[in-house]
Order: structure tokens, then C-alpha cells, then sequence
């Protein structure tokens, strides 16, 4: 029997009673139209969003085709973030040579971040466009220029420039990898693969100084920069043999469930929508989980969607117009709270531990970072597998009825330890703690709390706005940068004046005015999505 996704949802309403909107998902058998329990390709899963009979269909890929391009991307925005976040320990060093104080050595890192957050504006249109391979390709190969310069630089202004391009080319680390993560993977598979993204994006920043200040203490701080030379050549290669393109035109159809049972998989037939999966209708829903990339999907050059200028409209506009849609805003602020957190503790290491009062040197700064590392390792490994269950148990009570709003109990640990974080860095900072109690509770819980929170966060905004993925990611990193720009800007200048107390308690206000809005949003989040039901948002899926 064939349904269109619109006939399916309003069959699955009728039977079960049940108003189905954007973020509400039935996973249960509901007569003759095949849903499920959610929890994988097994007997009784769900597949959403739905994938069509192609095999080059990203949704279709087998499992080793799919891991090899998440690795490869992943690699890549490892290896950028290092390069873009990795100055603190090399402060000292670099403040020797160019005759620079705190705060001018602050936005070093700070006009990094900037840069990082706007110039996504640019690259979420571009990879919708072009495609996300040829995009990251490109991004890779100016990495490698804006390397060589900063390791080139003789001057702070160069040095300055130098990173603000950086920033500008390092930018597809942060929206390029979650549009890949919607075209691969199915609902109940996002939760682990956010928080997978999440614990290399920050690990980059995490291992990356520990790298820097070794290295700096060693051989200089110049020759930081051509390690990450090498490296970003090295992942650029990789993507060039490894990062099929992911980009794939999916109509609204795409979206209801279908049920597999391991032997066969019962699709919902719809019409084709390109001639190149026309040309794969006779494969008789055999391809899920037998795909591969097609020949065309390893072009380096992707033929520019010929419907570029709406492309350009949308991407340009949506952003601003999803910055003031509720859920989207409250995810921003979710992912910029954790992350400016961070931030702090990045740009003020330095100057505390190589103080009188610890005496450590570049390396030893370095080292301290392990501690973010080890947070963010616990993070990854609980959060998305934590909201997934979660919500699984919750949709069994719900009688096979999801809520996007089911993942949010999993954020109630991870705060726990975000509130410890700012009083280990406000207290352990004013005080001079001992070092392991700052390093533990201070940078060790900030990167639990910087993978784990915004994991659940933005996917509970990808749940609820699928089609829109990477402006979501556009608005939470424009938010997150933004911020984190000003307190590279004002941190030592409220420090001089009313002392660390002051600037951890101030980021503290910023982080739990959304960790409190959690709250109302758990009860009244599908009220919110109901008012967006017939927004131009959940239609925007038609075009990429």
C-alpha cells in the first residue's frame, strides 16, 4: 500500500489518537503502516527519516561506509580546531617576543573565535550549493596557507590577520560535520554521533594546547604551527579519499518510519525526484545498510545545485529568522554557556598556573589540559547514549509515541557538574587552590560539561527542525563566538578590578539563564512546536 509521508502521519493520528508534529515521532506498528520501537536495523526499528530505493543514498550506506567518512571528517575538524585554539600555553612566549600584555595576547584567540562564528554564515549556503566535500576540501587547503602564515609571522598585527583568517577557513569544523551527521544518519543513531562530533571539536581544543605547550617549550612556538601544517595536509588528503559527498535531495515522503525486520524492509513508495533515483527503483527496498557512494558522490567539484539563488535567499535569511524561533535560541544559548566556560579556563591557565603562586612552565600549562580531555571523554560516552535511552524508555510509556522533549531529563547530571565548574574556577582561582582541586573540578567538569550539555541540546533542536541542521549550528556558533569574543575582550579588565569571583559569576548568570528555561521547556516544548507546525522551516527540507 503506498502513502505519502502526509497520509501517514494523519493515519498513525486516526489509530492512535495522537497529534503528530515536527519533533513527534511514532515508533510503534500502527495497522498496515509499518513503524516501530526504535533502537537500531533490527527486528521492530524505526528508520526516520525515511531513505529512498537509491544505494548511493547516504541513508542507505553500509555501516563501514559510513564510519569511513564520519572518521574522515572528524579527523578534519580535530586537526582545525587544534590549529584555531591552541595559543594559551605559548602566551608567555609570544609576549616576549612581540612585547604584548594580557589582554592584546587574549584576542589572539579572541578574533580566532569571531571569525569562526560569522564566517559560517557564509559556508552553511556554500555546502548546500556546492556539496560538503568540495567545500571542506577547499577549507582544507587554505588551513594549510593560513598555517604557514601564522608560522611565518614577524609581527603581532601579521600574526593577528593571520588568525582572523584562520578563523574564517577553520569555520566548516563547526556547522559542516552536523549537516553530515542529519544526511547519514537516522533519528535514534543522532544522539551518539552529536556527541561523537562534540568531544573531537573540543578535543581539538582540549589536546591541542597540551600539543602547543610542549612543543613552544621545546623547539619554539613557530614550529607548532608546521606540525599543524602537516596535519591539516594530512586530514585534507584524507578527505579527498575518503569524504564522499553527503549532500542528498530528500522530498517530505522521506520523512514517515518504515519498519525493517532484517530480511526485507517494507518502504513507503514515493515518487522519484531525481533521474538518479529513478534509475534505482528496481531495487526493490533491498539497499539499506548495502549502499556505497556513487562515482559522481567522489567528484571534486560538485555540479552547483541549479537552484542556487534560492540556496543563497535561504541561507542568508534563515538564520536570522531562526535566531528568534524559541527552542533554536534556548540550544545556542545551551552550546555558549559550556563553551565560553572553557574558554575562560583556556585564556586564564596561563596566567594563573605559570604565576609565583605555581610556577609552571609552557608544558606544564599544557599538560592541564588533559584534564578537559578526560571530561570530554566522559561526556561523549554518556551523554547521547544517555538522552537516547531516555527517550527510548520514555516512548515505551508514551505507548511507542516520541517527544523530542524526551531527551531533556539526560541534561539534570551534566548541570550538576557545570555548577561545580564556575565555583572551582571562581573560589579555586580568588583563592589559589591547590592545583589538582582546579584542575579536577575546574577543567575537568567544564569539559564534561562542555561535550555532554550541548550534545543533548542541539540534538533535541535537530529533532524538532531536521531540515534546518546547519543554520541551527550557524545560530549556536555565531551565539557561542560572539560571547566568547567579548570575554576574550573584558575578562582581565573585570579581573584587575573586582577579582576572578567576579568573572566566573558573571559567565555563571549567562550559563543558568537556559539551564533554568530547560524547565518550562520540558512541559510547554510541544506547544512550541505546534505554533511552528506550519512554518516554511519544515518545508525548507525539499531543497537539499
Amino acid at each position: 500500500m503506498a502513502f505519502d509521508g502526509e497520509t501517514l502521519d494523519q493515519k498513525a493520528a486516526e489509530q492512535l489518537n495522537v497529534e503528530i508534529i515536527p519533533g513527534t515521532e511514532v515508533m510503534k506498528d500502527v495497522g498496515d503502516v509499518h513503524f516501530a520501537h526504535a533502537g537500531g536495523a533490527d527486528n521492530g526499528s524505526v528508520l526516520v527519516p525515511h531513505p529512498t530505493n537509491n544505494p548511493a543514498d547516504p541513508l542507505n550506506w553500509s555501516r563501514l561506509w559510513k564510519i569511513i567518512t564520519a572518521v574522515s571528517q572528524l579527523l578534519y575538524v580535530w586537526v582545525l580546531v587544534c590549529s584555531a585554539l591552541s595559543l594559551a600555553p605559548m602566551f608567555p612566549l609570544l609576549g616576549a617576543e612581540f612585547h604584548l600584555g594580557q589582554q592584546p595576547l587574549s584576542l589572539l584567540t579572541g578574533v580566532n573565535v569571531l571569525t569562526l562564528g560569522f564566517a559560517n554564515i557564509l559556508i552553511v549556503p556554500l555546502s548546500n550549493i556546492f556539496g560538503r566535500r568540495p567545500v571542506s576540501i577547499i577549507a582544507g587547503f587554505l588551513v594549510i596557507l593560513t598555517n604557514i602564515w601564522q608560522a611565518l609571522a614577524t609581527s603581532h598585527e601579521s600574526l593577528l590577520v593571520a588568525r582572523a583568517c584562520n578563523g574564517i577557513v577553520a569555520a566548516t569544523s563547526e556547522t559542516i560535520m552536523v549537516q553530515v551527521i542529519a544526511d547519514m544518519f537516522f533519528l535514534h543513531e543522532r544522539g551518539f554521533w552529536m556527541g561523537t562530533y562534540f568531544t573531537l571539536y573540543f578535543s581539538g581544543a582540549f589536546l591541542g594546547p597540551i600539543m602547543s605547550g610542549n612543543i613552544a617549550a621545546r623547539h619554539g612556538w613557530r614550529s607548532f604551527f608546521w606540525l599543524m601544517t602537516g596535519l591539516a595536509a594530512f586530514v585534507t588528503l584524507l578527505l579527498i579519499v575518503a569524504f564522499p559527498e553527503t549532500k542528498w535531495h530528500r522530498n517530505s515522503a522521506n520523512h514517515a518510519g518504515i519498519k525493517s525486520d532484517g530480511k526485507n524492509q517494507s518502504q513507503v513508495q514515493e515518487k522519484a525526484v531525481d533521474s538518479e533515483t529513478n534509475s534505482e527503483t528496481a531495487a526493490g527496498g533491498q539497499t539499506l545498510g548495502r549502499g556505497k557512494p556513487s562515482k559522481t558522490q567522489w567528484m571534486p567539484v560538485q555540479k552547483p545545485d541549479n537552484r542556487w539563488m534560492s540556496f543563497v535567499v535561504r541561507d542568508f535569511t534563515t538564520p536570522i529568522l531562526v535566531f528568534f524561533n524559541p527552542i533554536v535560541f534556548w540550544a545556542a544559548l545551551m552550546l555558549a554557556g559550556p563553551a565560553d566556560l572553557l574558554l575562560i579556563f583556556n585564556l586564564t591557565e596561563s596566567g594563573l598556573f605559570t604565576s609565583p603562586a605555581y610556577g609552571f612552565g609552557p608544558g606544564a600549562v599544557g599538560y592541564t589540559n588533559f584534564a578537559f580531555f578526560v571530561g570530554g571523554i566522559i561526556g561523549v560516552f554518556t551523554a547521547g547514549p544517555l538522552s537516547d535511552w531516555m527517550a527510548r524508555r520514555a516512548t515505551i510509556k508514551n505507548n511507542g509515541i516520541r517527544e523530542a522533549e524526551m531527551r531533556l531529563p539526560a541534561l539534570i547530571p551534566y548541570v550538576c557538574f557545570f555548577i561545580i565548574s564556575h565555583v572551582a574556577g571562581a573560589v579555586g582561582y580568588q583563592r589559589l587552590w591547590p592545583w589538582p582541586a582546579i584542575i579536577v573540578c575546574g577543567f575537568g567538569f567544564s569539559g564534561l560539561a562542555v561535550t555532554a550539555i550541548p550534545t543533548i541540546a542541539i540534538a533535541y533542536a535537530v529533532d524538532c527542525y531536521k531540515p534546518i541542521s546547519g543554520e541551527i549550528m550557524v545560530v549556536a556558533t555565531v551565539m557561542k563566538n560572539v560571547l566568547g569574543f567579548c570575554l576574550s575582550y573584558w575578562v582581565f579588565n573585570v579581573d584587575a578590578t573586582n577579582g576572578w569571583v567576579a568573572v566566573y559569576m558573571t559567565q555563571f548568570a549567562v550559563s543558568m539563564l537556559p539551564v533554568v528555561l530547560t524547565i518550562p521547556l520540558y512541559f510547554f516544548g510541544k506547544s512550541l512546536r505546534r505554533w511552528t507546525r506550519n512554518s516554511d522551516l519544515h518545508r525548507m527540507e525539499a531543497m537539499i
